[in-house]
């Protein structure tokens, strides 16, 4: 009996031991602490960091992506009567939203939330993609998501990994593989991925590990689950929009220096002289 208990013991020293491994301190870094709660109105979803660096005044750019439904709630658009034009007018009004990091002990007890106040810079409904930026400018964030080189190649098969905060719950990562790389959405290519998500992992963010340099990256932002008639949510068939549908929402946008597009930020600087 004591060589029983005294064996268990020491399995169970052996595992915590061997649970904080580099592995699992890149997964939070690299992934889980990059991605946040986005609260718009009455929606909450998921959203990913993308960007947080100085401008040339010295003040912090940071950005957010995610889903444009996920902001949906503060994005008002009617008309109203115009009276110098003398007529009705489309008008679109955005509220400001809501992005929660959470917060760790020992990477694994959950301490708590931190907030930042912040606005809908862009956003594109046929995309299903928005943009938020955080109005502090004077505090940078320490943790954004590596994204997919342009030429990066992804393979049909290869471990994947969704997080977001499902259900409203802190975000949280699952791990499925890259099951269907071609799928078209109403004009729009996604990846189809194993890692289950549901509700409330929109807009967070689809990775990957890069073997050749050592870090995981963003592949995709999660939007859709599958649905069966009479069976609801398939969660282990999500669908993630991917990078290139991204890349080319943030130049057209004037935000391309988010992907180190310095000249399409002075490009844009010009137009808008």
């Amino acid at each position: 009996m004591y060589k029983c208990i005294f064996a268990c013991v020491l399995l169970v020293t052996a595992w915590t031991a061997q649970a904080r491994t580099p592995e699992i301190v890149l997964k939070h870094q690299q992934m889980l602490y990059a991605v946040v709660q986005v609260e718009a109105g009455r929606g909450m979803g998921s959203g990913t960091v993308i960007y947080s660096q100085k401008n040339e005044a010295g003040e912090w750019e940071t950005f957010i992506l995610t889903n444009r439904h996920v902001v949906a709630g503060a994005i008002k658009v009617g008309t109203e009567w115009n009276p110098q034009k003398q007529e009705d007018v489309k008008t679109e009004r955005r509220s400001p939203v809501k992005a929660r990091w959470h917060q760790y002990n020992n990477l694994s007890a959950f301490i708590g939330t931190s907030g930042k106040t912040g606005d809908i810079v862009a956003y594109d409904a046929n995309a299903d993609l928005a943009l938020i930026q955080i109005r502090d400018r004077e505090n940078g964030v320490s943790h954004v998501a590596n994204l997919l080189p342009e030429d990066e190649h992804l393979y049909q098969g290869e471990t994947v990994y969704a997080v977001g905060g499902g259900l409203g719950k802190p975000p949280f990562m699952t791990d499925g593989v890259l099951g269907h790389m071609e799928e078209v959405v109403d004009g729009y290519p996604y990846l189809l991925a194993t890692a289950p998500i549901i509700f409330g992992n929109s807009g967070g963010a689809l990775f990957h590990r890069n073997i050749d340099s050592r870090r995981y990256e963003m592949i995709g932002v999660p939007a859709m689950v599958s649905v069966a008639w009479g069976a609801g949510a398939i969660t282990h068939m999500g669908w993630a929009i991917k990078m290139g549908t991204v890349r080319a929402f943030l130049r057209s946008n004037c935000f391309g220096f988010v992907l180190d597009d310095e000249v399409e930020r002075e490009e844009c600087q010009e137009v808008e002289e």
